[in-house]
């Protein structure tokens, strides 16, 4: 049962749970290479490239929260409500971004309810 609802949240949505992650390792990618791209002051006494580093940081944690999330066990927690929550509070989504996907997610919730 578990694997059934599971595999239906991933049939339903693939492309949602595939543009959240796309967007997530574009932004990842967009940082490491301003990081790779910086100019050569003393890194250790520059505000943004230290910036640069925490939001790298803070990459890698929303993309291996997104991975658990997909991953989840459907008789703890619903992986689809647990992505609109994490769509919601994920910073690296711009509010145009954030509402696309939120729609998205709302038909997919919407037609998992019709099954």
């Amino acid at each position: 049962m578990i694997t059934t609802l599971i595999e239906q949240n991933h049939t339903l949505a693939p492309t949602l749970w595939q543009e959240v992650e796309n967007h997530l390792e574009q932004e990842r990618q967009r940082i490491f290479d301003e990081i790779l791209n910086y100019p050569p002051p003393i890194p250790a006494c520059d505000v943004q490239f230290n910036f640069l580093l925490a939001q790298r940081a803070e990459m890698m944690q929303a993309l291996q929260q997104l991975r658990e999330i997909s991953g989840a066990d459907t008789a703890v927690s619903h992986p689809l409500l647990s992505l609109r929550q994490f769509i919601q509070t994920c910073q690296f989504f711009d509010d145009t971004r954030q509402a696309q996907l939120l729609a998205e997610l709302e038909g997919v919730l919407d037609e998992q309810r019709g099954l």
